[in-house]
């Protein structure tokens, strides 16, 4: 696939500028004194995940984050220096790799405490680590006091182990609603009385980041509201950072009572003229929006008809004059003024904006605008 030509006029542009700005926002938002970790795992959110972390460490951002030590790996291939944070537990081959790496790895256990010593002997330097507390989430994570307790006392035989910081996860902290995360920031406290003074303590992802001050302690990091998609109610406007567009193949004029794309089921109800665009679920563009889902073309919104094929979809674009092959369609971002956010498209099929930015396939080439100048 990486050989193929790519001569459809499909494409995915992201803005590295945009990108920035958000992290600035957030630094007016939070404040001089919290440091800012950027979430860059799962290829920056299908934004690119070389691209974003120098881009992020252009601007300054002071920590990374990963779930995978493959994912930090490729950051440092790709020249990035900043501290990059683990999120998930690791296995022997994930903790050697992260000590040969310079990756900061979490210690959810005492196993992990273990792994990370044998790892720093290997390596023949030590190893910076974050002790995780599970104050709720259920994932990963020491839970109790008496867990806790025997993270610290492993650590007494890992000499090359250096614990520089603590961190947990809040389940609930998008919504409006603060009793459970109320209930995880208290246990955290509680948990926190155990460890030592001088660690980087850190609980806010983007929901708490924003509308939760009293958890934003050391540092907060975010995801998806860097890249423009915070939750409903932001205090911050960020900018979206991605735009995908496709080609307009075909334009037809069709009458009453005809139907289009498989299964029948869009029937004219009047004389329409359709727009074929030059993507399909097989570019990752989502089937369950078939006969619910809009485009934008020439700025003007119009709605998906008939069911999305693999390569292709019809939309009505009867109240566009003018449209004809080779125009654009805009299926996520700006276009003459007008918008379609990942997080509609999300919110219209019943998923998470996280789904939509991840769904893009390699058949969609990604692009950048350079924010080096800056």
């Amino acid at each position: 696939m990486s050989h193929m030509p790519l001569l459809r006029k499909t494409s995915s542009v992201v803005s590295l500028p945009n990108l920035r700005e958000n992290i600035r926002r957030l630094r007016d938002h939070v404040g001089p004194k919290v440091k800012v970790l950027l979430v860059v795992k799962a290829d920056a959110y299908g934004h690119g995940i070389v691209p974003c972390s120098q881009a992020a460490q252009r601007e300054g951002v002071d920590w990374l984050g990963v779930a995978l030590v493959e994912e930090g790996m490729t950051v440092r291939e790709g020249g990035v220096t900043t501290p990059i944070l683990v999120f998930g537990a690791l296995n022997w081959d994930g903790m050697e790799a992260a000590a040969r790496h310079d990756l900061t790895v979490p210690l959810p256990d005492v196993n992990s405490v273990q792994l990370a010593q044998r790892a720093a002997e290997q390596a023949g330097k030590p190893i910076n680590a974050h002790i995780k507390l599970d104050t709720g989430m259920n994932r990963i994570g020491a839970r109790t006091k008496e867990e806790v307790q025997a993270i610290l006392d492993a650590l007494k035989l890992a000499p090359m182990v250096q614990v520089t910081g603590v961190f947990t996860h809040f389940a609930d902290a998008d919504t409006p609603a603060r009793e459970y995360t109320d209930f995880q920031l208290a246990r955290f406290r509680e948990l926190l009385k155990l460890l030592p003074e001088g660690l980087l303590i850190h609980a806010a992802a983007t929901g708490a980041a924003l509308f939760r001050p009293d958890a934003h302690f050391d540092m907060v990091r975010l995801g998806t509201g860097l890249y423009g998609y915070p939750p409903d109610g932001s205090p911050v406007a960020f900018k979206p950072c991605i735009r995908i567009a496709a080609e307009i193949t075909f334009v037809k004029t069709i009458q009453a009572g005809e139907s289009v794309s498989y299964g029948c089921i869009f029937t004219a109800e009047r004389e329409t003229q359709v727009a074929t665009v030059a993507v399909g679920y097989g570019d990752g563009y989502p089937r369950a929006l078939s006969n619910k889902g809009r485009v934008l073309v020439r700025g003007v919104s119009c709605p998906i008809i008939g069911r999305i094929c693999m390569d292709q979809f019809m939309v009505d674009i009867s109240h566009v004059p003018g449209v004809k092959p080779g125009d654009e369609a805009v299926l996520i971002g700006e276009q003459d003024g007008a918008f379609i956010g990942a997080n509609e498209l999300a919110r219209t099929i019943g998923t998470v904006t996280y789904d939509i930015l991840l769904s893009p396939g390699a058949r969609i080439p990604q692009s950048y605008i350079s924010d080096e100048e800056e």
